[in-house]
């Protein structure tokens, strides 16, 4: 047992002769320098449970291998400090080298430990690239430290006095894109730094270089271009992926060149609408570029055209053929195309027609309403439906054809039994193709049939002859209905009924006609009309009306009393010539031709004496035919003794020149009524003296 604590003892005093002999060296943890160049250098003070310590003191050389001095002053005596100030300058000029080792006290004197590390200031180079610097540098504990972050954060000096955190890296090397324009040509510094998790920094020599932003920012894609309601381009782009974007650059492709139209600044400004855009009227180009705050400019982006909606009109099915071109490639692909119509305003609201496939560029709306104005639009859309570029908004007016303001009859004249003429006045505004010509003899709604079409033309006044009639037997009705330009019966004119005359020769030496009212001129059927009436005999009308009266019942009569008309052959023709004012114009329409026959009158002495005062024997004719006429004279033996065929032509009572003897004679009279008939009259006078 005794022997077992003898041992004890002795293995105890072993320990503690050792722990005197073993303490180390301090932890160098990081390396700065001052921004005057001095260096200061940071430990973690070594354990010293025996009170051995005796001083730090720190060693310095050019070089990692030496000669190695100590630097003058850095002794340091107190075993808890941790940090010390090299006050050289020369911090900034090269990379230093130290080390730090510990003097401490044993039995057998004064012992210096070994130092731990050796360290280096960390000495930055900067060389200018063409817009970056390129970093180099050192590090400060070769090995890196567990304590160390491992990590290099970079600091710039711009402007002068400013220092900025531009990156950071576990690397030795570091290249710095140039975002500023530093347009003095100033150096622009650089510092490196590398925190240790005791608490210090180890801090690099600063360096620099005379650098610009040479580079320009990456190039904006643009993503949609659109129309809006007021038909300017609008688009949008993709945010620039460079941070020194200080806007974008927008571009127009016009007269064959790409012109500026205007800057949008900010980087995150990326919409755009373009106020003397003129996308109502064609499809429009545009693409972006970026500039940064030096004024580099990217190379311009992907170009897009805006999509141009046109409309062309079918008036006759009341539908509009939308056409537009093409967009391209949009989002995650096209899709096709939407077609939007609006009837409030161009501003909408919009109600979704239908849609076509992406190679489809043409629609056709229908059911439309005439002479109502309609707005379109048409979207191309992704796969995804989260991407729209809209058209222009196109106004639509859905006419129809332009009817006409008025279609008046003017007038249904006789020209002949076979022939009546239609006169009417049409509206030249309208749109037609022309006049359909319809009649009836009853008026009777159904029973109109077309007989003839006047095709369109300039003149206000149009006419219709019609050859299909019996104007002497039949008065006809009219109506006149312009076909509009789809073809299609549009206005109905007023109706106009044709004078149908008749009249007939009375034994009391008069003749009636009567007539239908013409009716044309007026609202109703009373309304007045002024009437010529005209005679005339041997197939001539006087240029004289016998007669003017105004005419308000549906049919007029006439009674003529042509006693004192003794020439002719008793056959009296009449027409009636009705006169009005209608739709400004004055307006005539003539009747039939009517014929009255009077029966021949005559008288026949029953004597006369050649030599008193009644000498010539002959009879006295009204409305006789005389072209058949014969005027003979016989004896009491049958012959002949005077003939004549003359009217003027009388007896004189003599025979081939002398003068017969008193007694009765016989005579025969042949002649012709106006009405065709042959009459032969017979008869005896006597001769007087």
């Amino acid at each position: 047992m005794f022997k077992k604590l003898i041992c004890l003892i002795g293995l105890v005093l072993l320990i503690q002769s050792t722990l005197k002999a073993q303490v180390l060296s301090p932890q160098v943890t990081c390396v700065s320098i001052l921004s005057n160049g001095d260096i200061t250098l940071t430990w973690i003070p070594t354990s010293d449970p025996l009170n051995q310590f005796v001083s730090y003191q720190i060693y310095t050389s050019a070089t990692l291998g030496g000669p190695y001095t100590l630097v003058p002053g850095a002794t340091i005596n107190v075993l808890s400090q941790s940090s010390y100030t090299i006050v050289c300058s020369c911090g900034n000029t090269a990379g230093v080298y130290f080390y730090v080792q510990t003097i401490y006290s044993s039995g057998a004197g004064a012992v210096t430990s070994a130092p731990l590390d050796t360290v280096r200031t960390i000495f930055l180079n900067v060389i200018a690239g063409t817009g970056v610097a390129n970093l180099f540098w050192n590090q400060p504990i070769s090995p890196t430290i567990v304590t160390s972050s491992g990590i290099y954060n970079i600091f710039m000096e711009y402007p002068t006095g400013v220092w900025t955190l531009v990156g950071n890296t576990p690397n030795q090397s570091f290249i710095d894109t140039i975002l500023v324009c530093n347009r003095h040509n100033l150096v622009i510094n650089f510092r490196i730094e590398i925190a240790d998790n005791t608490g210090c920094t180890s801090v690099s020599s600063v360096a620099g270089a005379v650098l610009h932003n040479t580079l320009v920012p990456s190039t904006p894609t643009l993503d949609t271009l659109s129309v809006n309601n007021t038909n300017n381009a609008m688009m949008n782009w993709n945010i620039s992926n460079s941070p020194d974007c200080a806007g974008y650059v927008i571009y127009r492709f016009s007269g064959g060149v790409w012109i500026t139209v205007d800057t949008a600044f900010g980087i995150n400004n990326i919409s755009y609408t373009y106020p003397a855009s003129v996308a109502g009227t064609a499809s429009e180009l545009y693409r972006v570029a970026g500039f940064d705050s030096c004024g580099n400019i990217s190379p311009a982006g992907n170009s897009l055209a805006t999509i141009y909606l046109t409309t062309t009109a079918n008036i006759c099915n009341h539908s509009a053929i939308i056409n537009w071109t093409s967009y391209p490639n949009i989002g995650t692909g096209l899709a096709g195309y939407k077609i939007y119509q609006s009837t409030g305003s161009v501003a909408g609201p919009y109600v979704y027609l239908g849609n076509t496939a992406a190679g489809i560029l043409t629609y056709t709306a229908t059911n439309l309403a005439p002479l109502t104005t309609y707005y379109f639009k048409v979207e191309a859309y992704d796969i995804s439906g989260t991407k729209l570029a809209s058209s222009n908004r196109r106004s639509f007016f859905c006419s129809a054809p332009i009817p006409p303001q008025y279609l008046k009859l003017l007038t249904a004249t006789v020209v002949s039994s076979s022939q009546i003429d239609v006169d009417f006045v049409v509206d030249t505004a309208a749109s037609v193709l022309g006049y359909k010509i319809f009649r009836s003899a009853s008026n009777i709604a159904s029973s109109y049939q077309q007989v003839g079409f006047v095709p369109s033309s300039i003149y206000n006044l149009n006419s219709f002859s019609d050859y299909t009639v019996d104007a002497d037997h039949i008065a006809y009705y009219y109506k006149v209905v312009n076909i509009d330009s789809c073809g299609f019966n549009g206005m109905t004119s007023n109706i106009g009924k044709t004078m149908l005359l008749t009249a007939v020769g009375n034994s009391d030496f008069t003749n009636t006609i009567t007539w239908n009212k013409y009716r044309q001129w007026g609202a109703t059927s009373t309304s007045p009309v002024l009437c010529d009436i005209f005679r005339g005999t041997y197939g001539i009308f006087s240029i004289v009306p016998i007669a003017t009266i105004s005419m308000s019942a549906d049919d007029t009569t006439y009674i003529d009393n042509v006693f004192n008309v003794v020439k002719g052959e008793g056959s009296f023709i009449y027409r009636i010539e009705a006169q009005g004012s209608y739709y400004g114009y004055n307006t005539i329409s003539f009747s039939n031709i009517a014929t009255a026959k009077q029966a021949p009158e005559f008288y026949i002495p029953n004597a006369f004496t050649p030599t008193g005062l009644n000498p010539i024997f002959k009879p006295v004719f009204v409305w006789v035919n005389y072209a058949s006429y014969e005027f003979d004279i016989f004896d009491r033996f049958g012959e002949v003794i005077y003939s004549t065929k003359s009217e003027e032509g009388g007896w004189d009572g003599k025979k081939q020149g002398v003068l017969c003897q008193m007694g009765v004679y016989a005579y025969r009279i042949h002649y012709r009524a106006s009405d065709g008939k042959e009459f032969n009259w017979n008869g005896m006078v006597t001769l007087l003296r």
